[in-house]
């Protein structure tokens, strides 16, 4: 398994499998062939990507990349692909013509046949938490020692410049008033929010906090920032990157420290690469509980940690929090990332914090179904999702509007 900076990475909304992923696809094209003399690049989208590509900003950051150099971008909306988020690039040179498929797989990962081939070794021995766990118990370490066994020194480091980032996505989302840009005209709705907490506060006249609306408030905060190209960070993707922030913002009103915070980090990443590697972070591929789902489950693990759950009762809460957002269809409306990606991201920051809470009441419990088992069912449930769930705005709540 790889390592879980593959699940906190910095970078621009509103997708992390259609906007970051495409960018890094043309840096990778680019950086290929500059000693080459390209005359034209000719990108295809296929399946999602040509679909949402639009609302999702595909072809802006494309244009963007590929600024210097004549290229056209093709939605093409027949074709077949085995993976739904799949890129087509022909590279005309002087001389010969090149063809690239490229895959973003999520989070802003991409696969080509060049990068399986030249993998880095894994960060991880294990992949699943049960061999994950048993190691832990024969080692006496916890989740947090387990992860600074096997990562970088640097790891913590790293969650500090992403803490960074989501902390300043936080401060410029209560303070950008407006609309997200796109024909929905959605009003930015965290400047009120924060207002109406303000006011709360003051009107208490103590030390009384609302700590549910806090959590609220910065999901809807870093989901609006994606939502308008922002810089924010994958939590384990954009379109979910308001989940795990929102259950930061929480644990700080209630006053765990910093560095607590930092650790539990560490094992929510865990959580993320472990649904990454067995079965998928994508709404493309399985639907939003791949993003929102998994986004919940790191939640969960998040805010367990911090409360100093042991390692078993970290992973139940995981495995509550994931296994009730099986089914969770990806049907953005026009292919934006605003209705309901907002309104979701603070909705599941609340289903985290209940999952930890239904975890501390069944402490005495021994869990029918494992973490590994359900990573195992959302994904077989992702691949059951018909199409037009799968973030191709074709049905559910897409339907309401069309392109």
């Amino acid at each position: 398994m790889r390592s879980i900076k593959e699940i906190f990475v910095p970078g621009h909304g509103p997708s992390s499998s259609h906007t970051m992923g495409p960018a890094k696809a043309a840096e990778y094209i680019l950086d290929k062939y500059k000693n080459q003399k390209i005359e034209e690049i000719e990108v295809t989208l296929y399946g999602s990507l040509s679909a949402t590509g639009k609302g999702h900003l595909t072809d802006y950051i494309l244009d963007l990349k590929l600024k210097k150099i004549k290229h056209q971008i093709i939605f093409d909306n027949k074709a077949k692909v085995t993976h739904p988020n799949t890129m087509l690039f022909i590279v005309k040179t002087s001389k010969k013509i090149f063809k690239e498929k490229i895959i973003s797989i999520g989070g802003g990962t991409i696969v080509t046949e060049e990068i399986n081939s030249n993998e880095k070794p894994d960060t991880y021995p294990h992949n699943l938490i049960s061999d994950i766990l048993r190691y832990c118990d024969d080692n006496k370490l916890s989740l947090v020692d387990y992860v600074k066994k096997f990562e970088d020194k640097d790891i913590l480091e790293y969650m500090e410049n992403a803490y960074q980032i989501m902390q300043k996505a936080f401060e410029r989302g209560i303070r950008t008033k407006g609309t997200l840009p796109g024909p929905l005209k959605l009003k930015r709705k965290a400047p009120s929010m924060f207002s109406h907490l303000l006011k709360e506060e003051e009107e208490s006249k103590s030390d009384w906090k609302n700590y549910e609306l806090i959590m609220f408030i910065a999901s809807f905060a870093i989901a609006e920032e994606n939502a308008c190209g922002g810089e924010i960070v994958t939590a384990p993707t954009c379109g979910s990157a308001g989940v795990l922030p929102g259950c930061m913002a929480y644990l700080e009103a209630r006053g765990n420290d910093h560095h607590n915070i930092l650790e539990s980090m560490l094992v929510a990443g865990l959580v993320g690469m472990i649904c990454k590697t067995n079965a998928s972070i994508s709404g493309a591929e399985a639907g939003c509980q791949a993003e929102i789902g998994v986004a919940c489950a790191m939640g969960a693990v998040l805010i367990a940690n911090a409360r100093g759950f042991n390692n078993r009762m970290i992973m139940q809460a995981a495995e509550i929090a994931l296994e009730h957002s099986l089914g969770l269809t990806c049907d953005p409306i026009l292919g934006y990332v605003q209705v309901p990606c907002i309104e979701r991201c603070a909705m599941f920051a609340l289903k985290a914090k209940n999952a930890v809470m239904l975890t501390k009441l069944l402490v005495d419990e021994t869990p029918i179904i494992s973490f590994d088992d359900t990573v195992k069912t959302m994904y077989e449930t992702g691949k059951d999702l018909q199409e037009g769930y799968r973030e191709t705005s074709q049905k559910g709540l897409a339907s309401l509007m069309k392109h």
